[in-house]
C-alpha cells in the first residue's frame, strides 16, 4: 500500500533540517510539525523550513491529528525514551541511529513496538539508496569471486567542543555511537550476502582506539571475524579525517565505494557510485542516480511499508538493528 504521510520531527538541528528539506522533493511525504528543545528553536525551524506546526513538547506533537509518523533526530541518549513515547501513542517511528544507547535499550523499543503493533525503523538511510541493491547484486553474482575481507571507514575531523554532542559522553558522544554503526552495518551486510544470508554476526572482535580529553572515543577501529573465512576492518572517527570509503576484497577482484553513506558526499545528493575491479579485464564503473534525496527515499519507504511493522531488507530490520548494536556494544567494551 502506498501511503501519503505527514511527518512530525523531534529535533531542530542539522539532521532534522536535512530530513525536512529532502521531503520538499517528495510528492507523498511532508513535515507538518517540529519539536524543539525550546519553543523559540521550534518556531525558528518551522519558519525557516515552512513547517506549519511547532511545539516544545513531544506530547503536544503526538496529539496533533495531522501527524502520521515521527522522525527522531535528537542526541543519542534521548532516542529510546522518545521512541517509546511515540509507540505508546500508536505513531510509527523512524529514529536516527543509534536507536538506543545499547542493545538492551533497542530491545525494549522493539518489544514495545511489537506489543503495540507499531512500525519502527532505525534510520541508516544509505540502505535505501539504489547503490546498495547494485552492490548486493554484484556480490551475489560473483563479480569478485569469494569475499575475503571488507574495509569500511567513516570519519571526519570536527572541532573539539567539550559541551557539544560529538565530544560530550553525557550526550552520547564518541565516534562509535555517532558514525561507527555505518561501517559495522555494511560489514555485517556484505559478510551475510557473501554466505547467502541477510546479514552475518562476527564470531570475534578486537579493537583499538584513541580516547580524547573529554572521555569520548575520537578514533576507533575494530577487526571483525565472520563465518566463511571473512574478516572486516571497521573504523570510525570524529577528530581524524579517515574518509568515507568501503572496499570489498574477493578472490577475483575488489569493489570500491568512495562514499556509500552520503550520495555524492551530500545529504541532499542524488548520485552515488561503485567500481568493480576484476583481476582480469577492465574496471566497471557503476553510477546510480536516485529520484529524490536519500532521506526522502527513507521516508517513502516507511510510507510504502505501513501497515507492516518492519521495513523490508536491505533496510534495517529489527534483528539487523539488534545485531548491529551488539557489535557496537562489544566494540565499546573492548576499549
Amino acid at each position: 500500500m502506498r501511503h501519503r504521510l505527514n511527518w512530525g520531527v523531534i529535533g531542530s538541528g542539522a539532521i532534522a533540517a536535512d530530513f525536512t528539506r529532502a521531503l520538499w522533493l517528495s510528492e507523498r511525504c511532508r513535515v507538518v510539525h517540529v519539536v524543539g528543545s525550546s519553543l523559540d528553536k521550534a518556531r525558528a525551524f518551522a519558519k525557516r523550513y515552512g513547517v506549519p506546526g511547532c511545539s516544545q513538547d513531544v506530547g503536544e506533537m503526538l496529539a496533533d491529528e495531522k501527524v502520521d509518523a515521527v522522525y527522531i533526530a535528537t542526541p543519542h541518549p534521548l532516542h529510546e525514551e522518545q521512541a517509546l513515547a511515540c509507540i505508546a501513542a500508536g505513531v510509527p517511528v523512524l529514529c536516527e541511529k543509534p536507536l538506543a544507547m545499547s542493545t538492551e535499550g533497542a530491545r525494549r523499543v522493539f518489544d514495545a513496538a511489537n506489543g503495540a503493533g507499531v512500525f519502527v525503523l532505525e534510520g541508516f538511510m544509505y540502505r535505501c539508496h539504489p547503490l546498495i541493491g547494485a552492490l548486493i547484486q554484484r556480490i551475489q553474482n560473483g563479480a569478485i569471486g569469494k569475499v575475503r575481507h571488507i574495509r569500511a571507514d567513516f570519519g571526519f575531523c570536527a572541532p573539539r567542543d567539550p559541551a557539544g554532542r560529538l565530544f560530550n559522553p553525557k550526550l552520547g558522544g564518541g565516534s562509535i555511537l555517532d558514525v561507527g554503526g555505518y561501517p559495522v552495518s555494511m560489514a555485517r551486510l556484505i559478510a551475510g550476502v557473501a554466505v547467502g544470508a541477510p546479514q552475518a554476526e562476527p564470531t570475534a572482535i578486537s579493537a583499538a582506539c584513541t580516547i580524547g580529553p573529554t572521555g569520548a572515543d575520537e578514533f576507533a577501529t575494530a577487526l571483525l571475524t565472520f563465518p566463511g573465512e571473512i574478516s572486516a576492518q571497521v573504523t570510525s572517527a570524529i577528530s581524524h579525517d579517515v574518509g568515507t570509503s568501503v572496499v570489498i576484497f574477493g578472490d577475483e577482484g575488489k569493489i570500491v565505494l568512495p562514499n556509500p553513506w552520503l550520495p555524492g558526499g551530500d545529504r541532499q545528493g542524488l548520485e552515488s557510485e561503485l567500481t568493480v575491479h576484476p583481476m582480469r579485464g577492465e574496471p566497471e564503473l557503476v553510477r546510480l542516480r536516485a529520484a529524490r534525496p536519500v532521506y526522502a527515499l527513507e521516508a517513502e519507504l516507511v510510507a510504502d511499508t505501513l501497515p507492516d511493522l518492519q521495513a523490508a531488507w536491505p533496510a534495517m530490520t529489527w534483528s539487523d538493528s539488534l545485531g548491529n548494536l551488539r557489535v557496537m556494544d562489544a566494540w565499546r567494551q573492548a576499549l
